[in-house]
């Protein structure tokens, strides 16, 4: 499970508007879906932030995705939003553990998401 948060979004609707913060989730949530494989499950959790399901996927290769939907973020046209604007996220992964809550897997993710944050931004941690 990966817990994906858009990089300084409030800063989006601050400096270009709520319209452009629409239009940045838009593209995120676009560009990034189209690279999900079909049994996986994408969507927006709250706010800036969405959730990846990978089923059968280990940690040893959880990142390799997330590190393609990095690449596709940066290639992403962004002249909807602004001239010369970009958007990165961070990324908090945990693998499910046997006999875990659906919670406590969320809450493993979302930490290693605020290690993300804190050692930089646009970086994948994983717990």
């Amino acid at each position: 499970m990966a817990i994906l948060d858009l990089d300084r979004f409030k800063a989006v609707n601050d400096q270009f508007g709520h319209l452009a913060g629409d239009k940045t989730l838009k593209i995120f949530a676009s560009t990034l879906s189209q690279l999900t494989r079909k049994a996986d499950r994408f969507g927006r959790y709250g706010g800036e932030e969405f959730l990846l399901v990978m089923t059968s996927t280990g940690l040893d290769t959880a990142e390799t995705p997330i590190e393609r939907m990095r690449a596709a973020l940066k290639a992403a046209d962004w002249s909807a939003v602004a001239p010369g604007f970009s958007a990165t996220f961070s990324c908090g992964i945990a693998a499910y553990r046997p006999g875990e809550t659906p919670e406590l897997l969320l809450q493993r993710a979302d930490n290693a998401l605020y290690r993300a944050k804190r050692d930089g931004r646009d970086c994948t941690r994983v717990d």
